[in-house]
C-alpha cells in the first residue's frame, strides 16, 4: 500500500493531492494514509503536508523504476532497478543483497547518499540532485579482463554525457569523465572472486546531474561541474538515467563480443592527457613523463627520458 501512495504522490508531484483523495483511491482510510505517509517521510521522501491542501512530494530526482525498466526492453544492465531515496552507498546496499542473489544487471539507485564512494578509499560527495548508482554484474572473464570494464564504462559514460551537456567530454584515466576541465561523472568498480573468473563485479557510478558546485565542499566543487552548469538547464533525471544504462548495456555486450580493441581506441581518442606531461605514482615512485600510449591491457603508457615505465593504477594530474 505504501508502494500505491508513493505512486500516485509521483503522478502527482507538480500538486498537492489531499488525504481523502488518497483515502478514496485507494480505498482506505484517512488515518491510514496518514501513517504511510510518516513511514515514507522516514524512508527519506521529502513530502509536504499542507492543512486543507493535502500533500506534496519534492522532486529532488526522484527516480521511477517502472519507466526505467519499460525503456529498456530487454537489455541486461537494468534488468530490476530499485530507487531508495537514501542509502549509505549504493555498492554497499547491493553487495549486502548479495546473500539474496539478485538477477545480474541489477540496478540500484539513491537519491543520496551518506557514504559514497569514490576510487581508492576517497569518499564521493553525493548531494541530492545527482545521479548515484550501483549495478551488479557477473562476467565469466579473467580478472586482468574484468578490470579492463572501468575503460570501457569510460567511454561509455563519455558519449552520455556528451548527449546531456552538448559539449564534447572526456576522460582522465582511468574512469572519470570530464567536461570543461572539470570533473562530471566517476566509476568505481569492486570485484569478488579468483584470479582466473570474478563472482561478482558491483560498478558504482556517480554523476553530478542537476548539482550546483557551490554546493559542494569547496576543495570538490572547485574542480567539479554538472550537467546542470554545463547545459544552463535541469534534467529529467530519468531521462539521464535510462540513456547511461543504455549505452552501458550496448558497451558491455560489445566487449563481451569483441574484446577490447576497438574501444581501446575509442577510450584513447578521448584521453584528456594522451601526448602530454603528466605525473602519476607506482608504489612510492613519483613518475612524470609524457603519456603516449594506453595499452590493450588498459596501462597507462609514460615516456620518462630513455625508458617506457607501464602504470596499472593510480591517479594522474596533468602537467602545464
Amino acid at each position: 500500500m505504501r508502494q500505491m501512495i508513493l505512486k500516485e504522490l509521483i503522478q502527482n508531484r507538480d500538486s498537492f493531492i489531499s488525504g481523502s483523495q488518497l483515502a478514496e483511491s485507494l480505498g482506505i482510510s484517512r488515518v491510514a494514509v496518514w501513517k504511510h505517509i510518516e513511514a515514507l517521510k522516514k524512508e527519506g521522501y521529502d513530502i509536504t503536508g499542507v492543512s486543507g491542501r493535502g500533500y506534496q512530494l519534492k522532486d529532488n530526482g526522484i527516480i521511477i523504476p517502472e519507466e526505467i525498466k519499460a525503456g529498456l526492453a530487454q537489455q541486461l544492465i537494468g534488468s530490476q532497478v530499485y530507487y531508495y531515496p537514501y542509502l549509505d552507498s549504493t555498492n554497499e546496499a547491493l553487495k549486502r543483497s548479495i546473500k539474496d542473489h539478485p538477477l545480474e544487471g541489477t540496478v540500484y539507485v539513491a537519491g543520496k547518499q551518506a557514504e559514497g564512494k569514490g576510487r581508492r578509499g576517497r569518499k564521493w560527495e553525493s548531494p541530492p540532485g545527482g545521479l548515484w548508482f550501483s549495478f551488479l554484474l557477473r562476467p565469466t572473464l579473467p580478472l586482468p579482463q574484468t578490470a579492463l570494464l572501468s575503460l570501457v564504462f569510460a567511454v561509455s559514460l563519455v558519449k552520455s554525457m556528451d548527449v546531456f551537456s552538448g559539449l564534447p567530454c572526456q576522460i582522465k584515466w582511468p574512469n572519470d569523465v570530464f567536461c570543461q576541465g572539470k570533473k562530471i561523472a566517476g566509476i568505481l568498480l569492486e570485484m569478488s572472486g579468483e584470479i582466473d573468473n570474478a563472482d561478482y563485479l558491483i560498478v558504482g557510478i556517480g554523476i553530478n546531474v542537476n548539482v550546483r558546485t557551490n554546493d559542494l565542499p569547496p576543495a570538490i566543487g572547485a574542480i567539479s561541474t554538472s550537467l546542470l552548469e554545463t547545459s544552463d538547464r535541469e534534467m529529467d533525471a530519468n531521462e539521464v538515467l535510462l540513456t547511461v544504462l543504455k549505452d552501458l548495456d550496448r558497451y558491455y555486450r560489445q566487449f563481451l563480443k569483441n574484446g577490447f580493441s576497438d574501444i581501446r581506441l575509442e577510450f584513447k581518442s578521448r584521453c584528456l592527457h594522451l601526448g602530454n606531461a603528466i605525473e602519476t605514482t607506482r608504489g612510492q615512485d613519483i613518475i612524470r613523463g609524457i603519456n603516449t600510449d594506453i595499452d590493450e591491457m588498459g596501462n597507462l603508457m609514460v615516456q620518462c627520458q630513455d625508458n617506457v615505465v607501464r602504470i596499472s593504477t593510480g591517479d594522474v594530474k596533468v602537467l602545464n
